[in-house]
């Protein structure tokens, strides 16, 4: 598999990270999220005013980080060596990049990697390759007809199941990130008072790959129902729970 190992430095500390050194994905992460530092908060007020309402919450009980489309655990590792007292649930579809996530995450003991994918409600999803590398899996309806293939069928697990299962009990939520490659269609079109309990909600929207799919209607009808503050940086949008962070009404 020609592994690799990254040395990712933070806060003194020097942690290994493997990666497949001929996969153009796996380079790419390591660029934006360890290198770039894409997830960094500090340069917002929003962020520091997050960071002070982990630091009073965790105090009693753990923060919890959701990382939807994992990977293989680039954003978990950033979040684990940026955070203090956090635990944090990584979901991940495809198996080899799963695998990877669970080396890079091993010495964690907080922390869960769920082989499946998320979306609006449990069920099963069938993942697709087309063919853009180890960061361009996607998942889609899957059809359950006898004598069909169910090599590429995965589990699905909705922000509620994630929040009410055994490994996440008694934590505080706190970030949910989002890069689903275009998933996110499905995963805001149901129920999204989920949305409601996070402090922050980090996505990368795909429209840019999908033209013309619609992928982020649903978000973006969701965005309407919920009270935040919307900054961008890179690829990624930024939101800040004006209400789960206690910022006054205008």
């Amino acid at each position: 598999m020609n592994l690799q190992t990254y040395l990712y430095e933070s806060n003194g500390q020097v942690h290994p990270f493997s990666y497949r050194g001929g996969s153009v994905g796996d380079n790419g992460v390591i660029d934006q999220v360890l290198r770039n530092r894409d997830y960094d908060l500090t340069r917002w007020a929003q962020g520091a005013r997050l960071l002070e309402h982990h630091q009073r919450c965790s105090q009693t009980r753990p923060s919890l980080i959701v990382d939807a489309g994992a990977n293989i655990g680039a954003a978990s590792v950033y979040f684990q060596t940026e955070f203090e007292n956090v635990f944090i649930f990584a979901i991940e579809p495809d198996k080899a990049n799963w695998d990877l996530c669970e080396r890079n995450t091993s010495r964690f003991h907080n922390q869960f990697n769920f082989h499946g994918a998320v979306a609006a409600s449990d069920g099963v999803l069938r993942l697709i390759d087309p063919d853009m590398g180890d960061w361009g899996f996607r998942t889609s309806a899957a059809t359950l007809l006898p004598g069909a293939d169910s090599s590429t069928l995965v589990q699905s697990l909705s922000p509620r199941s994630i929040l009410a299962h055994p490994a996440t009990s008694g934590m505080t939520p706190l970030i949910f990130k989002v890069d689903i490659e275009g998933g996110e269609a499905d995963l805001f079109s149901g129920d999204t008072g989920w949305m409601n309990e996070f402090a922050l909600i980090i996505i990368e929207l795909h429209d840019y790959l999908m033209p013309f799919s619609r992928s982020s209607r649903s978000f973006q009808r969701a965005l309407g129902q919920h009270e935040f503050d919307f900054v961008h940086r890179g690829e990624n949008f930024f939101l800040f729970n004006r209400n789960v962070l206690d910022v006054p009404a205008a």
